[in-house]
């Protein structure tokens, strides 16, 4: 990007001291603005008390980023990122300051969300997300979190509400909305409808969201590369009804999702293994459903406050490939299923009690968390000579069908207390925590898996941890305070990479269980500054996060001499370390202006080879200037977001990866409020047309693949929007 242009902006916007989001905000006396935060302690807090970062994202800044997906979602957000699926597969999850997959929790209503496993380049059941337009807020807590969230929270955790009765009401009694959104940028529509009512004690929700999208129309792509077809189909609808008791308020949740995408994939024909393909199609469904009872209740003897909850979800995975190799000297047709099924059963519950002990005032959290999932795969194939017109399940050396991976049943159990002492009134709190996580993979007996991989050695998995936390939030007068935090993290070795059976004698490549991997263990050390002024408001955050004992999936060991494959193991990673800083600036100006900033700054390496880690994204700065008419009738935003260009990346055998370029670009977006229960919104992205790519969409990719055009962002794309409330 233009270093003049940089340094000019940085001039600009550095006196304007500021923050981020105003969703759920609450004014003090003094007239300043605090969030509320509920993931940071799994009770609600102000942001004022939360020794540590989070971002909270409610449904007006969604309709103000104009937000049809995650990767929306996390637009403007520093630190945060989504990861790609290339392009057939969806989004795989958050990537939180270089920590993404399934080291980031996700957890939705506080129910966690589906794992995502991947192999080869047929299968990739991603993270199954739900549908945002059917979401009414998202918290994203920063850094390992594990104290509070368990494994799988090595990185942080992204919490999302999903729309309540509250939230439809336009009265007392009954509300409905209505939402449209459209984009040219992968001709996508999305449609939401919502319709509530109560009455006395009872309450009773219905939500419905589909939308429809193509591929993506990436900017700069050659002429010579050819477009990827995609048609990409979603629904979800929920029913939600809660009851008021004399102790809380009860709900019950039922909900699901159903999405398919139908993809004829081109750019990678002629190219390596797809060097004789002269067709590959995909067709791909997820089914997804979920019932949730959960209560939040007041006071109950010593409990001054709580929330429990029982669920059960189900998560389905089928993907279909189809590929012709007309070129080959034998020509042949390959069929090829994956199935994955995930079920998952859990009971958790979050109290506090407010105590007075030893002359300090206690905040005193505590809960447990009792999850069990069953796993399952299932692959497929079928190869037809289209001379002889013969057929077989022998395909490339693999005789079908098989697993990757046996039946495997996977127990969590944590326990958790989480303390806040304020020492004098007026003065520092401390919060000191410390949970017990248990972890245990079993295998269930599985013929299909040891027919097709006799000699597999596999195991079951127990493990267990303690993983202590400790805060620090200092106020430095009634708008300021200096916060900071230690913290562990810890992630259970994954079941597909202890007993993983893949092998494929065509290719001389097995993948070797390995029953030996040690968990994944983060620490955490932040520490930084928050303001709110009347008109102003700033945060800025400096933090180091060391993990040790990192799993690399299928990791190349080396040639075995006794059978002649290539062995690929997951393997332990000794010492990684990923340190930077983000901060957040936001200013009223006169004449209904206002002026934001957001950067974020990190870097990463292997502490024993001292390799730049891949994972971790360039420098990047967002500036935003909004107006808001006099009328309260219009707004307007113009947001530049500029990313350093990454610096070169090698893989763990020195070979040089893609490195994304510099680049900046600009945004439009405005709304209009022609009535109090009617906005219309309009954006107009990426004004220049600049070809750029996200850093988490192109991780591990070479210089020389043929998706990288297709893996770049769209180019200049019109996106309209609507929202009537009844």
């Amino acid at each position: 990007m233009n270093k003049s242009a940089l340094f000019l902006l940085v001039v600009i916007f550095l006196p304007l001291p500021a923050l981020a989001q105003e969703d759920a905000t609450e004014e003090s006396e003094q007239g300043t603005v605090d969030q509320i935060i509920v993931v940071a302690h799994r009770q609600p807090r102000m942001t004022s008390e939360v020794a540590g970062t989070v971002t909270v994202i409610g449904s007006e800044q969604m309709e103000r980023d104009m937000v049809v997906d995650m990767s929306n979602l996390v637009r403007y957000e520093p630190g945060v990122e989504v990861d790609g699926g290339g392009t057939r597969f969806g989004f795989n999850g958050f990537r939180i300051r270089g920590i993404g997959g399934n080291r980031t929790a996700i957890v939705i209503d506080n129910v966690p969300a589906a794992d995502r496993f991947s192999i080869g380049s047929f299968a990739d059941t991603g993270r199954g997300l739900m549908e945002l337009g059917l979401a009414d807020r998202v918290e994203i807590l920063r850094g390992p979190a594990s104290t509070l969230y368990g494994s799988k929270a090595l990185g942080g955790v992204v919490s999302v509400t999903m729309l309540d009765v509250d939230d439809v009401l336009t009265d007392t009694r009954r509300g409905s909305r209505i939402n449209t959104i459209g984009a040219t940028d992968s001709n996508r529509l999305r449609l939401t409808a919502a319709t509530a009512a109560r009455r006395d004690a009872q309450s009773l929700l219905l939500a419905a969201a589909g939308q429809r999208a193509g591929e993506v129309d990436v900017a700069g792509r050659p002429d010579d590369t050819p477009l990827d077809d995609l048609d990409r189909r979603q629904a979800a609808v929920m029913l939600r009804g809660g009851t008021e008791t004399a102790n809380g308020r009860l709900r019950l949740t039922l909900d699901g999702l159903r999405e398919t995408r139908d993809s004829d994939l081109k750019a990678i024909l002629g190219h390596e293994r797809f060097a004789a393909t002269t067709e590959l199609l995909g067709d791909d469904r997820r089914h997804q459903w979920r019932m949730l009872l959960d209560h939040h209740f007041d006071t109950t003897g010593p409990i001054d406050r709580g929330h429990w909850r029982l669920w059960h979800k189900r998560s389905d995975t089928r993907q279909e490939s189809f590929e012709r190799r007309a070129l080959a000297s034998g020509p042949i047709e390959l069929y090829r299923r994956f199935e994955f099924q995930q079920d998952h059963t859990g009971l958790g519950a979050d109290l506090e009690s407010d105590i007075e002990a030893f002359q300090w005032r206690h905040r005193l959290g505590y809960g447990f968390e009792l999850t069990r999932a069953e796993l399952t795969s299932l692959r497929d194939a079928l190869q037809t000579d289209l001379v002889s017109g013969q057929s077989s399940n022998v395909v490339l050396g693999e005789r079908f069908p098989l697993r990757d991976f046996p039946k495997s049943r996977v127990t969590e159990l944590g326990i958790y207390i989480h303390d806040e002492i304020r020492l004098w009134r007026g003065g520092p709190t401390i919060s000191p925590g410390l949970r017990f996580e248990y972890y245990d993979m079993a295998v269930v007996g599985d013929p299909l898996f040891e027919s097709a991989f006799p000699n597999a050695t596999t195991t079951d998995l127990s493990t267990t941890a303690w993983l202590p936390k400790l805060g620090l939030l200092w106020p430095l007068g009634d708008a300021m305070e200096l916060f900071a935090q230690y913290a562990r993290g810890f992630r259970a070795p994954p079941f597909e990479d202890v007993n993983i059976g893949l092998e494929i004698p065509m290719f001389n490549i097995r993948a070797i269980a390995n029953p030996d991997l040690e968990p994944e263990r983060g620490r955490t050390t932040e520490a930084g500054l928050r303001w709110r002024g009347d008109n102003t408001l700033a945060e800025l955050a400096i933090f180091r996060n060391d993990y040790r004992d990192f799993i690399q999936t299928r990791a190349p060991i080396g040639f075995d001499p006794a059978s002649g494959f290539i062995q690929f193991q997951s393997i332990n990673r000794d010492s990684v370390r990923i340190e930077g800083g983000e901060m957040r600036l936001r200013q009223s100006l006169p004449a209904n202006l206002t002026a934001e900033l957001a950067g974020e700054w990190s870097r990463g390496k292997d502490r024993i080879t001292g390799r730049a880690l891949p994972e971790v994204s360039p420098p990047r700065l967002i500036a935003e200037l909004s107006w808001l008419a006099p009328s309260e009738r219009w707004e307007t935003r113009v947001v530049l977001s500029a990313v350093r260009g990454q610096r070169q990346l090698d893989d763990e055998q020195g070979e040089t990866l893609f490195s994304p370029p510099g680049h900046a670009t600009v945004d439009l977006m405005a709304r209009w409020f022609p009535r109090h229960d009617l906005t219309v919104g309009f954006g107009l992205f990426n004004l220049a047309d600049r070809q750029y790519w996200r850093h988490a969409n192109v991780i591990g990719r070479n210089p020389d693949d043929p998706l990288l055009p297709l893996l770049a962002d769209p180019g200049r794309s019109v996106m309209t929007s609507v929202r009537w409330d009844i």
